[in-house]
């Protein structure tokens, strides 16, 4: 499995796995990638196979099923983790779902979901919350107000309803962010406002 690697030297590793429409060399990816560097982290960033044949092809295809992508990152961690390095594991939509099928096995200390899809967006009935059960580490959600993965979830905020996740988990609601942290056209200026308050939020869980 192909892999960037920052900061050898790390105290902790945190290996953060890329979303379904764009591979770990996004400039999302590599803000949030350059923070944990900043924290002292070691950051691994790897490639799911469907991305190696799109860095190989140039033509976008669609993301392989679940047990590929999660037998991808299980071998890959089989390596990594021979060191025994304390382990965060960090995930970009649908790299938190992959996140949440490894983590228990390789004792992950913590898991950090960056726009969780809580639903595929206009089907809010074909709800994911669940799979937040599959990790037993303390967890961090990170989700935009506008993002269309998690409508019901921010009706429920604005109505003044809680939102019901497993204990371990936490839920750090990000105004005014879509999917992809990236605040409307006409307030594009507060883009970088929002993920440094993302930023902050991680480094605070993290430390």
């Amino acid at each position: 499995m192909r892999y960037q690697r920052q900061n050898p030297e790390g105290t902790i590793r945190v290996v953060f796995l890329h979303g379904s429409g764009g591979g770990p060399d996004t400039a999302f990816m590599n803000y949030f990638a350059d923070q944990c560097v900043a924290l002292g982290a070691e950051v691994i960033r790897p490639d799911f196979p469907y991305w190696e044949k799109v860095r190989e092809t140039g033509k976008p295809r669609p993301p392989n099923r679940m047990p590929i992508l999660v037998d991808a990152v299980e071998t890959l961690l089989n390596d990594l983790q021979q060191d025994n390095k304390p382990l965060v594991l960090m995930g970009k939509s649908l790299g938190s779902r992959v996140m949440l099928r490894v983590a228990n096995s390789f004792d992950a200390k913590a898991a950090i979901a960056l726009g969780f899809p809580f639903h595929p967006p206009q089907k809010p009935e074909n709800s994911r919350l669940e799979e937040l059960a599959m990790s037993t580490a303390p967890g961090l959600i990170l989700q935009g107000t506008r993002d269309p993965f998690s409508k019901p979830l921010m009706k429920k905020k604005e109505q003044g309803e809680c939102v019901t996740l497993p204990d371990n988990w936490a839920l750090h609601w990000l105004e005014g962010a879509d999917h992809s942290f990236e605040a409307t056209k006409a307030k594009s200026a507060d883009t970088p406002v929002i993920w440094q308050q993302a930023a902050t939020a991680i480094k605070e869980f993290i430390q």
